[in-house]
C-alpha cells in the first residue's frame, strides 16, 4: 500500500514541477515576468519528492553503497551488515520525522508564511516529516523483508 502511495506522489511531484517550470519559461519568454509560485512550489515539491525517492530506493534495495565489503564476506555477515545499514536509515529518518514536526509547529505557532505566495509555511514543512515517515517505513519494512528472505534461504 505504501508503495503504491510513494510512486503516485513521486510521480504527481515530478508533473506538477514540470508543467510549473515550463509555464515559468513561457512566462519569462513571453511576458518578461517570472512566476515566483513556480520556483517556490517546484522547491518543496522538490523536497516531497526526494523522500519519496528515498523509499522507493529503500524497497528496491537500491540505494548508494559499497559492496567490496559485501562482497566478500559470509551470508551471516552480509544480513548483519545490510541489516545494520537499513536500521541506521531508518533511526536517520525517524530523527528527520521528530525534528521536522518540531519544525512544523514552530512554523505554525509563529504564523510563518511563504515569501512569495504568502500561504502558511507549516503546510510545506510538513512535508519534511511526512515524506522521512515514508522512508523509515519504507527502510524498516525492507529490513523485516530481508531478513525473513535470508532465513528461508538459511533452511533451504
Amino acid at each position: 500500500m505504501f508503495e503504491k502511495i510513494e510512486k503516485f506522489v513521486a510521480c504527481a511531484c515530478v508533473a506538477v514541477m514540470a508543467v510549473l517550470v515550463f509555464a515559468n519559461v513561457v512566462a519569462r519568454f513571453v511576458f518578461k515576468h517570472s512566476l515566483a509560485v513556480s520556483d517556490e512550489m517546484s522547491t518543496y515539491l522538490f523536497v516531497l519528492m526526494s523522500f519519496m525517492g528515498t523509499a522507493i530506493a529503500a524497497r528496491r534495495k537500491a540505494h548508494l553503497g559499497l559492496s567490496i565489503v559485501t562482497d566478500r564476506v559470509s551470508p551471516k555477515a552480509r544480513i548483519i551488515i545490510h541489516l545494520t545499514v537499513y536500521a541506521i536509515s531508518a533511526l536517520f529518518c525517524l530523527l528527520i520525522v521528530v525534528t521536522g514536526v518540531q519544525m512544523v509547529i514552530s512554523q505554525y505557532r509563529l504564523g510563518q508564511e511563504t515569501a512569495n505566495m504568502q500561504w502558511p509555511e507549516w503546510i510545506y514543512g510538513s512535508f519534511v516529516p511526512v515524506g522521512a515517515a515514508f522512508a523509515a517505513i519504507a527502510f524498516l519494512q525492507t529490513m523485516v523483508q530481508m531478513y525473513k528472505d535470508y532465513r528461508a534461504e538459511e533452511g533451504k
